[in-house]
């Protein structure tokens, strides 16, 4: 059995997730990235993603918004806006946010820092369907 570490998912509005994991998995903005026990401490930005985390051979997946993993020497710490089971989130809300940021990257007024916030919301979107679609119990 691989050494677990204490790691948490915070949100705004809740503890998301408390326990002990052998391993997490997530996205950077350098491409994916795992942490497991004993990991060299570091504060890193995540990308909307799918969470896995990994324990006795058992693996659970989460969407998580964009935020930061604190990697300390005891425990990890995930601090996002938004984190969902599979089973949580509204696919067809998802999909109708992901559409009307397409159409509206599409006119051609919108300032390069609304188009940021545009692009970050299809990527938010696109994780959410991603998640439910193919981690659904």
């Amino acid at each position: 059995m691989a050494k677990q570490f204490k790691f948490q998912v915070v949100t705004p509005s809740r503890v998301f997730y408390s326990d002990e994991v052998e391993m997490i998995i997530f996205n950077t903005e350098n491409g994916e990235m795992g942490v497991m026990a004993n990991h060299v401490p570091m504060l890193i930005a995540n990308k909307p993603c799918v969470l896995t985390m990994e324990k006795e051979k058992e693996k659970k997946y989460a969407y998580i918004s964009e935020g930061f993993i604190e990697v300390s020497l005891d425990k990890v710490t995930a601090i996002v806006d938004e984190a969902e089971w599979a089973d949580e989130i509204d696919v067809e809300k998802a999909m109708q946010d992901k559409k009307q940021a397409e159409e509206e990257l599409l006119d051609e007024k919108q300032d390069l820092q609304m188009k940021a916030q545009l692009t970050a919301s299809i990527e938010r979107s696109a994780n959410r369907i991603k998640t439910a679609r193919n981690f659904r119990q």
